[in-house]
């Protein structure tokens, strides 16, 4: 990029406008179906980035400077996979499977919860991680499905 397109980058990036672009991306999320964000509760401080967030079959809540990373997918949704055709493709509990995510979680990456569950405080998903029963809180989960791999010494 020439020099001047440097200096006007930097000058856009330090404008009002330019941090508003900042924020609406970094904290971008897409909760589905359409139209159900009040199923969301975020607290202050968290933050998402291109997070999906499907509360078919739940509600999700998101507790105090939780960071949730790019990719991640947190999800209520589900299927009866007994049933067979279209029949399977709608048989969707209307409710039952919420996630509860507390203060100060950290899901890195790629991770995928699945409904119903409970993070902890302080706890981490490590990338890549699928989350399918309650984390305890201060602890590192990892792998499919995810399990403790280590403890964070609480301050």
């Amino acid at each position: 990029m020439s020099r001047l397109g440097n200096l006007a980058a930097r000058r856009f990036s330090s404008s009002f406008l330019g941090q508003l672009v900042r924020h609406a991306i970094r904290h971008h999320h897409y909760v589905f179906p359409p139209g159900a964000e009040s199923a969301v509760t975020i607290g202050p401080g968290a933050e998402l980035y291109d997070a999906l967030l499907n509360v078919s079959s739940g509600t999700i809540t998101i507790g105090r400077n939780v960071l949730v990373a790019h990719g991640v997918s947190i999800l209520t949704g589900t299927h009866d996979y007994r049933r067979f055709g279209n029949e399977r493709r709608y048989a969707v509990p209307a409710n039952g499977r919420d996630i509860v995510i507390g203060e100060g979680v950290w899901i890195a990456s790629n991770a995928t919860v699945l409904g119903p569950c409970t993070i902890g405080e302080h706890a981490v998903v490590a990338a890549g991680a699928v989350v399918v029963d309650d984390v305890p809180a201060y602890t590192v989960v990892a792998g499919v499905p995810a399990r403790v791999v280590s403890q964070i010494p609480r301050q």
